[in-house]
């Protein structure tokens, strides 16, 4: 196909240095077939021409890793590629969808791959000045003296079917997050493009998932829990991007590996170490970060380290004197070859918060939110020959937040886990694993300078030493190459200030193969978790296990279409019924009869009984609006005076609720790091609540929930994308519950992203990205504000952020 331009087709060589197909998931699949399996497999063979171009307006030489997904009919299904950016990795991206293969097979019957290619390009020489003509007319240079590209060779193959995991929502690949206006190139802020994602707030990274909410979201890197993904307000992850391999979102019957939440997982993933230095660095308008590795010990050992640091600090001097935000965090990790089986590392990570207002020049600030966590990894990591793999680690960590020394939490906790995945026969792949933690509490809360409302707040922290114990497994059987069933169960005991709770937690998930490009699939399962603070906050966690564990019960049915080679389209239905859930944000009932509008009635908080509604609302209780964690006094009745402000904002967030949320998610995606790509999400849903016997609509419901994206490649190494969010309003308070849902006004804005890249040399790149989040500078509604005379919608931000910077790697 690239016969006419022979002399661009010299600049580049292809070379196969390995081939890795594994289940996505079961990821050491590869490395655990038996001997017996793996002998009667036969890898991919290309039967196609191999060439690719070297990229018109590149300069220099570079090397690109693609890894590609080859069906059973021999297409590339899927292709994905490291090392150097555009145009590089654009030229071997469309060069190798166009590539057909025979198909693997295993004991003669095709099976799905994934293998790696790496490709090298070598730039041209100029052309020699032409030759005077020649007194006889020359003859064609025979075949045997042209210069050819080789042909790909497959060494040292391992296949299996490839299949995904079951529960995991649609996902982007690291190089498509970089695409997408409005996430900065963070693969964890693609969460909220996600479909079944509900965000609080736009642009704060805090979401209501299938229903659940923020507090009911676990975070886990690299199998280590960790207590925020997201700096403070709008503010990035607090794991460098070089780190990141991917980020899968769990919305709800997630692997038996993850656990204690009942609501969504989101699970990131770290890059293996690579043989090479490499490195990245982001400089931009509200901050800066970088992340270099290098091997040594002539590759058997590894060492990275990786930052971000905010001068946010002298630009809110600027543009906003009385304000003060700052942050920073860190990462490092060094792992170590011991023999050909056995490997030790170490992993190292934090984060730092604060957000602060100057009251007066002379004053010291008044800390409106200081938050810090820091995690220490330890570990050991076998492989168990081609069978599995056993990894045993240790962490140590330290979480704090606070307003000053005198009122603080502080959570020093250690822990252990055992992960293994084994396998037992060609058709099945055990994954197990056991867990301990135990978290310190050191809550420091000056009750003598409280009043007894601000008391009632702080009961609910103690000081305390919690304790929490877990074991799980579940089986990954494949009986059939259309079919895989992973069945598995969790056990955890949980200890908190003297209570004692357990629960068993059952998960099932399968996928179902109709053809090679229609699969079905399902996910559903139990899940339990401690009483949850509203967002998730290091350190500040209920004590007591008061109104017992959190549960859900999380099922979905779904289908999976690959359109094209480059573009899937997926359709999920799902339900998910909650039990004793803490929820403050959406656990506000609308307005009885009688009471003023948004105002709560007195008994919903502090168990108080409703008089006549003829009285005037006199007993309707202090007026709660989405988003506060108490009373606004301003509302209707005797109940919001100061007296009881602190007993029911505390019983508030002792509220237990039951409810659910069903509905249907809609993702389409076409690969963004094609010429033009984008992606279209869509949630429909409805969640719902039940308390003392009413049930209402959540307060943070929003009946629709759409993200679509485009990304375009205009040429020259420029490429440009915007993203349109839009969502219905939360509902609004009425008069009755039985009146019909009312919303506040609806939000929509629009990001764009612009970039520029320099290819610099084999490896390295520079670019230049203008990136704006809410160009349209949109308000959003969040609340309405009720009195006797009626309501008013209440308006936050714009929450907007401009960027531009400089990007580069090697």
């Amino acid at each position: 196909m690239f016969a006419s331009r022979p002399s661009r087709v010299r600049g580049a060589l292809f070379t196969v240095v390995a081939l890795a197909a594994t289940s996505i998931a079961t990821p050491s699949a590869a490395q655990a077939e038996p001997p017996a399996a793996a002998a009667s497999v036969v890898p991919p063979r290309l039967r196609s021409e191999s060439t690719v171009p070297y990229p018109e307006g590149a300069r220099g030489d570079a090397t690109v890793v693609l890894v590609l997904v080859v069906t059973t009919d021999g297409t590339v299904k899927d292709a994905t590629s490291d090392g150097a950016g555009p145009p590089f990795s654009d030229a071997a991206l469309a060069a190798a969808r166009a590539w057909t293969y025979e198909p693997a097979t295993r004991a003669g019957r095709p099976v799905a791959a994934k293998i790696k290619v790496l490709v090298t390009f070598t730039q041209p020489k100029p052309p020699e000045p032409e030759p005077p003509p020649p007194a006889e007319p020359l003859r064609p240079p025979s075949s045997a003296s042209r210069s050819a590209a080789r042909a790909p060779v497959i060494e040292q193959a391992r296949v299996t079917g490839l299949r995904a995991e079951a529960g995991r929502t649609a996902s982007l690949s690291r190089a498509e997050v970089r695409q997408v206006p409005g996430t900065f190139g963070d693969p964890f802020r693609a969460v909220e493009i996600m479909p079944g994602v509900t965000p609080i707030v736009s642009g704060l990274p805090y979401f209501f998932v299938r229903g659940a909410p923020p507090g009911n979201v676990g975070y886990f890197l690299d199998g280590l829990r960790v207590p925020v993904l997201f700096h403070v307000g709008a503010g990035p992850s607090v794991v460098n991007p070089g780190f990141v391999r991917q980020v899968d979102l769990y919305p709800g019957g997630y692997p038996a590996r993850y656990g204690r939440f009942a609501g969504g997982v989101v699970a990131g993933e770290l890059l293996d170490p690579l043989d090479r230095p490499h490195g990245e660095f982001n400089l931009r308008l509200f901050d800066v970060g970088a992340m270099a590795e290098t091997p040594f010990a002539s590759g058997r050992g590894s060492v990275a380290v990786g930052g971000r640091y905010s001068y946010t600090a002298g630009l809110f001097s600027l543009f906003s004197p009385d304000t003060i935000l700052q942050y920073w965090d860190y990462q490092a990790r060094a792992t170590f070859a011991l023999t050909e089986d056995d490997r030790i590392a170490v992993l190292a990570l934090g984060s730092y918060d604060y957000l602060a207002q100057k009251v007066t020049p002379d004053a010291e600030p008044l800390t409106l939110f200081g938050a810090e966590f820091h995690r220490l990894d330890l570990r050991y990591e076998r492989r168990l020959g081609r069978r599995g793999k056993l990894r045993q680690a240790v962490t140590l960590g330290v979480d704090s937040s606070g307003i000053s020394a005198e009122r603080s939490t502080r959570d020093r906790l250690v822990g252990t886990r055992t992960e293994l995945e084994y396998r037992v026969s060609p058709t099945a792949l055990l994954r197990a694993g056991a867990d301990m933690q135990l978290d310190s509490y050191d809550v420091r809360t000056g009750l003598s300078d409280l009043s007894p409302s601000a008391s009632s707040i702080a009961s609910l922290f103690p000081s305390r030493a919690d304790l929490v114990l877990g074991a799980r497994a579940d089986v990954v059987f494949v009986p059939h190459e259309r079919l895989e069933v992973v069945p598995g169960a969790r056990i955890d005991l949980f200890t908190s200030d003297g209570a004692v709770s357990g629960a068993i937690d059952p998960r099932i998930a399968t996928r179902t193969r109709l053809t090679d490009r229609v699969s079905v699939l399902s996910a559903a399962g139990l899940a339990h978790q401690a009483p949850a603070f509203v967002v998730p906050v290091p350190g500040l966690q209920p004590g007591g296990l008061r109104g017992g564990l959190q549960k859900a019960v999380q099922q979905s049915l779904g289908v999976a279409l690959d359109l094209l080679p480059d573009t899937t389209l997926t359709v999920t239905g799902f339900h998910n019924g909650f039990f004793d859930m803490s929820d403050p944000l959406g656990s506000t009932p609308r307005t009885q009869q009688g009471c003023p509008p948004g105002s709560m009635p007195a008994d919903t908080l502090a168990g108080d009984r409703v008089t006549d509604p003829g009285q005037g609302g006199s007993n309707c209780g202090a007026r709660f609006t989405p988003g506060t964690l108490g009373p606004d006094r301003s509302g209707g009745g005797g109940q919001g005076a100061d007296s009881t402000n602190g007993q029911r904002t505390a019983n508030a967030l002792e509220v237990r609720t039951r409810g659910r949320s069903y509905g249907l998610e809609v993702f389409l995606k076409k690969r963004l790091t094609s010429r033009l790509g984008g992606f279209f999400s869509y949630t429909l849903s409805r969640s719902t609540r039940t308390y003392a016997d009413r049930d209402y609509v959540a307060t943070f419901d929003r009946a629709h929930v759409v993200n679509l994206a485009i990304a375009l490649d205009l040429g020259r190494n420029w490429r440009a994308g915007s993203r349109v969010v839009f969502y219905t309003g939360v509902p609004k308070a009425s008069g009755s519950d039985d009146a019909p849902t009312e919303r506040l006004p609806p939000f929509f804005r629009l990001d764009v992203r612009l970039e520029k890249r320099w290819i610099l040399g084999k490896t390295a790149h520079l670019a230049f990205v203008a990136e704006w989040l809410n160009a349209t500078l949109t308000k959003e509604s969040i609340a309405s504000r009720c009195t006797l005379s009626g309501c008013e919608s209440q308006f936050i931000g714009p929450v907007t952020i401009p960027s531009l910077g400089l990007e580069g790697g090697f």
